[in-house]
């Protein structure tokens, strides 16, 4: 480990609140010593010299196993084989252990009323403090695990919060992209009525103002009330019969259910919708139609819309214009977000028609 990344591992420990867990657990580890100095001297068992120089070593061992072990076995662990991890952190233990004891049993030399004693030799010191030297590194380990969770658990919360925000982002860019693709659908309705000098076009304008006033002032919440949405939906409906006769284009809607007290995300439908007169009823040999078909349950919606295909689409136009388009694709993904694991999208895509079928829980 050079120099850089040895620096980078110590901000890495330290970081945040690490530093307060760190002065917690050495004040603890000193107050222990402390607290065991002191009645070891009022009992007279050891000349006090002694307990500061021992203990002195023990604090000082125990604080480079700590760190040896969080700034050399800790990357060991997350990028090398387990195996080498567990057999490098045995020997480190072991290691400085015995570093502890040869250092008390050679301070104990000078203290010949200690090294007589059994307490003093290093197998005298090895049984009594060997134990209490693994027991406090293992309350170290405890300690960084602690400070670790709790860094990982405010990182998984922050990641949580970014991915909320993107997704409510995403939504929002989403469903600001309706407005213009259904203002530049209509738009090249009127500009076509226009040509023609139609006389509907004044009322194709005054119901797209109705519509626009909806889509711009009514659907800033996340929800709106069903019924609302279906008043738009029938409001385009019947905006686009405007421009088609009846007789060349069959319009059936059929709502079924209680919808009263129901809320969904808006402007779910019109994609699909858009998609039907868009692609359903263009030049074709025979009458084009388009089926709506809404059931309303306690705590679901089904949505079914069928249009014709016009019989030229394979030699005019390609297939992939019903699959492809910015609204379908749009609205896939705005499900996605709003009602993860809570709708199934089906499309069909046969010979003579194209097909959705939407089923939404709320």
């Amino acid at each position: 480990m050079n120099g850089s990344q040895l620096n980078t591992q110590i901000k890495a420990i330290f970081k945040g609140y690490g530093w307060v867990l760190h002065t917690a657990y050495w004040s603890i580890v000193l107050i222990l010593y402390y607290s065991s100095v002191q009645s070891l001297s009022k009992a007279g068992l050891y000349p006090p010299n002694f307990l500061v120089y021992s203990y002195a070593v023990r604090l000082s061992c125990l604080f480079f196993l700590c760190y040896s072990f969080l700034l050399f076995l800790i990357p060991l662990y997350k990028s090398a084989n387990q195996f080498y991890f567990w057999l490098t952190l045995i020997g480190l233990v072991i290691f400085w252990d015995l570093a502890h004891i040869s250092l008390v049993a050679l301070i104990a030399h000078n203290f010949p009323s200690i090294h007589r004693q059994p307490d003093g030799t290093f197998y005298g010191i090895m049984k009594n403090q060997g134990f209490m030297f693994a027991c406090f590194f293992a309350f170290f380990i405890a300690f960084y695990y602690f400070q670790d969770i709790f860094i990982r658990q405010r990182e998984l919360q922050m990641l949580i919060k970014f991915k909320t925000e993107k997704i409510a982002l995403e939504s929002s860019f989403l469903k600001s992209q309706i407005n213009p693709h259904f203002l530049f659908n209509t738009l090249n309705n009127i500009y076509a009525l226009s040509l023609k000098k139609s006389k509907q076009t004044p009322v194709i304008i005054e119901r797209l103002e109705s519509l626009l006033h909806y889509m711009l002032y009514e659907c800033k919440a996340d929800l709106v009330p069903l019924a609302d949405e279906f008043t738009f939906t029938n409001s385009y409906i019947d905006l686009e019969k405007l421009r088609h006769r009846e007789e060349q284009c069959v319009v059936t809607v059929a709502i079924k259910g209680e919808v009263g007290n129901q809320h969904i995300a808006p402007l779910l439908l019109i994609n699909f919708l858009e998609n039907a007169f868009k692609h359903g009823t263009k030049t074709t040999y025979g009458n084009s139609w388009i089926d709506m078909k809404v059931t309303v349950y306690q705590q679901s919606l089904h949505f079914e819309l069928q249009n014709s295909k016009p019989l030229l689409t394979s030699v005019l136009q390609p297939n992939i214009e019903y699959n492809g388009g910015i609204g379908l694709k749009n609205v896939r993904r705005r499900l996605e977000i709003l009602y993860p694991g809570k709708h199934k999208l089906v499309i069909t895509d046969q010979k003579d028609r194209f097909g959705v079928d939407l089923r939404v829980n709320f």
